[in-house]
């Protein structure tokens, strides 16, 4: 039996999506709780989930990509914190979500 473990979720999610750089061609390290939609457009990331689904045969039941997006980024210009209608998305709810089988989160 083939077992889902913490390292294979998150390389299959970081495979999957866009490699994120800095403005000088730096690789930035994407950790367990970095919120994706600070880092990917909606497009990239309901591709990825819908492979991760696919790929790891989890239950998408609950999921809807429009729980999480359209997130409001900062802005280089405003001070004003921004108050965010939509729950973040992160590499840990994929890993929790594979070991249960199914999507943990509303």
């Amino acid at each position: 039996m083939n077992r889902v473990t913490d390292d294979k979720v998150r390389d299959f999610i970081l495979h999957d999506l866009p490699l994120v750089t800095t403005l000088f061609m730096k690789r930035v390290d994407i950790d367990d709780d970095a919120v994706l939609q600070e880092l990917f457009e909606v497009e990239d990331v309901a591709e990825m989930v819908d492979a991760f689904f696919h790929h790891f045969h989890i239950t998408a039941d609950g999921f809807s990509i429009n729980n999480y997006y359209p997130w409001q980024g900062k802005s280089t210009f405003l001070c004003k914190k921004i108050t965010q209608s939509k729950s973040p998305l992160t590499i840990r709810m994929f890993i929790e979500s594979a070991r249960a089988g199914r999507w943990l989160y509303k």
